[in-house]
């Protein structure tokens, strides 16, 4: 903040502290800072969606790979940068988690929690890439075609990281070809959770610039409508509802208790700087709190930071270095078993954070840096992970 004009509110107290700013340069029109005893510092809050009205709104942008993208002027965000919404959805969240293979095997519904809808290209990606269809980004979009009839999928783009993840990204992609024609034994249930509709309606204005979009215009209408749909591509049935709510508040109440148990969770919040509210530890231990235990689930992110990895730990999920996507050489995958981690963080990894000068989990929602305290480090340590990945 530069230079702020601020009128103090009621006084200083442990939480928030309100103070009304006649400039800043930041997109809203209150800022809110929290006093932290155990941080003895202020910090600048800007989690709140009620804040951000002076340049709400979004812009078309064209991004590394040519494909188009949706920024953000709120938070001043581009979703999916870099390779585009489609190529990095495909990476994350069907590559990666053996998405295609999962859902053959599995009889029933399966469960899919979208965590920041924003223009919907994660769940329209997997719909894709069931369908067999892709969206070519950067160029002219095929309307989804019938399973069998489609391309194969694009492919992630080729940046160097470990041998080990370089030969599955090889090995799936010859696998997603021959499981394309085929779709999965049971529906597919899309649970997806935003605080606002604006994005994906601008997405439709936009479908053909985006790609993603086109093909599914009514299906995307009618869940802005009524909030829920069911609809079938080729024998492929859906069912997407839209829980349009503040996440961490929801996921605290009683009605989180009732909804379907996921299998995957397909995590895609603002970053941290800019949205700390969707990355503190609480909210991570309430997440995995609602998993069932007997359920396998995974939780793919676009993030590859010390102080999510440690967030996920502490909250009790087994962690992973993730695939590349764009310029990242490894994103981060969770889960609650295991043997659902291809590469699992080890005792290195471990000894690294305790050097680390950003790995302490945020436990309320606002950003900032720290060490390791000693009694995070001690319950990291006891991890069970560290008794079955020894290196």
């Amino acid at each position: 903040m530069q230079n702020p004009s601020c009128l103090p509110g009621p006084g200083r107290q442990d939480g928030l502290f309100t103070l009304e700013c006649q400039y800043a340069p930041f997109p809203f029109v209150l800022c809110i800072r929290a006093w932290s005893p155990s941080y003895e510092r202020w910090s600048l809050v800007t989690s709140s969606p009620t804040l951000r009205s002076v340049q709400s709104g979004y812009k078309l942008v064209k991004v590394a790979s040519g494909a188009h993208s949706v920024h953000s002027l709120a938070y001043r965000e581009t979703f999916h940068p870099v390779i585009g919404p489609a190529a990095e959805a495909e990476a994350l969240y069907v590559r990666q988690i053996r998405l295609l293979e999962r859902l053959r095997a599995h009889q029933g519904e399966f469960v899919m929690w979208d965590v920041g809808l924003g223009a919907a290209a994660n769940p329209l990606t997997v719909l894709r890439a069931v369908e067999g269809t892709r969206c070519r980004e950067g160029s002219p979009s095929p309307r989804p075609s019938p399973p069998g009839e489609g391309e194969p999928p694009i492919q992630p783009p080729h940046v160097p990281g470990s041998s080990r993840r370089e030969e599955a990204h090889s090995n799936l992609a010859g696998k997603d070809q021959s499981l394309l024609t085929s779709a999965a034994t049971g529906p597919i249930r899309f649970v997806s959770f935003d605080q606002t509709i604006e994005s994906l309606k601008f997405a439709l204005k936009h479908a053909r610039e985006l790609e993603f979009v086109e093909g599914y215009e009514s299906e995307l209408e009618k869940l802005i409508q009524d909030g829920r749909i069911s609809f079938k591509r080729g024998s492929q049935e859906v069912k997407w509802e839209l829980h349009l709510a503040d996440f961490p508040r929801l996921l605290g109440s009683d009605v989180a208790k009732d909804l379907p148990k996921p299998h995957v969770i397909m995590f895609d919040a603002f970053s941290p700087a800019t949205n700390p509210a969707m990355w503190t530890l609480p909210l991570f231990t309430r997440l995995f709190s609602l998993l069932d235990p007997e359920r396998p689930c995974v939780l793919p992110t676009y993030s590859r930071s010390t102080m999510l990895r440690v967030t996920l730990l502490l909250a009790g999920f087994f962690v992973g270095v993730g695939h590349a996507t764009g310029e990242k050489e490894e994103t981060t995958i969770a889960a609650n078993r295991l043997d659902l981690v291809e590469e699992p963080l080890g005792r290195r990894w471990l000894q690294r954070v305790r050097r680390s000068t950003s790995a302490e989990p945020l436990r309320e929602p606002v950003y900032r840096q720290a060490k390791l305290s000693e009694e995070t480090w001690e319950r990291l340590e006891g991890h069970g992970q560290w008794r079955e990945v020894f290196t």
